[in-house]
């Protein structure tokens, strides 16, 4: 687990050499987690050492999944660390019955995150993707976007689309998208790919170009 330039947000990627790019799990802690006491978001697994250094930084309050392919280490990392697992309600239907019978809070476009996560982030749902609807979050306090599966880098710096044959409606998709380009944003934090910590501007007028 690595610091970045993001106060309060660590990285862990894991390589995928099938696909050639890492996956990646975020932990929000100290002041950047707010009141919600440290957050994991689709974390991958944590090794020993890794474990303890969430520990060492306070621990996990929430542990928050953008959708049903990104659970990853999420229901055992909760039970770990005797955290809240929150996930996408549209999802809902994809996860095993025993996760949604572990999940504490189900979120969507009619039931917004649990207290305190709806201070630290704005939700802007995505259609045409794997999921019927897909949750990006934009972090306010430091102006960053943290996508699921629909925004991705298979090439450092430069941002794309889940790849079309995945994608249940294009044109929907590029369009959602599309439409929250126009909110600034410093960094691009991406589940999938190499995420942009700082200067995200020309990569997501880069990403806008290709949309429209």
């Amino acid at each position: 687990m690595k610091l970045t330039r993001i106060p309060g947000l660590s990285t862990w990627p894991v390589y995928q050499p099938e696909r050639r790019i890492d996956f990646n799990g975020f932990l929000l802690a100290g002041p950047a987690s707010g009141a919600a006491g440290g957050v994991l978001v689709d974390p991958m697994p944590l090794d020993t050492a890794q474990l303890t250094q969430v520990s060492e930084q306070g621990g996990v309050g929430f542990v928050l999944i953008t959708n049903a392919d990104h659970l990853r280490a999420g229901a055992e990392l909760a039970d770990r660390f005797g955290s809240q697992l929150v996930a996408p309600g549209p999802d809902r239907e994809r996860f095993a019955a025993s996760v949604q019978d572990r999940v504490d809070a189900w979120f969507g476009p009619d039931d917004q995150l649990p207290e305190p996560l709806a201070a630290l982030f704005d939700v802007v749902w995505l259609g045409g993707g794997k999921s019927t609807l897909e949750p990006a979050l934009y972090w306010t306090a430091q102006r960053a976007w943290i996508f699921g599966d629909l925004v991705r880098s298979h090439e450092s710096g430069r941002l794309r689309l889940l790849p079309p044959p995945k994608l249940s409606d294009e044109a929907r998709a590029r369009a959602d998208v599309l439409a929250l380009l126009d909110r600034p944003a410093e960094a691009v934090l991406l589940g999938d790919g190499d995420s942009i910590f700082a200067g995200a501007k020309q990569a997501l007028d880069e990403l806008a170009a290709t949309l429209r």
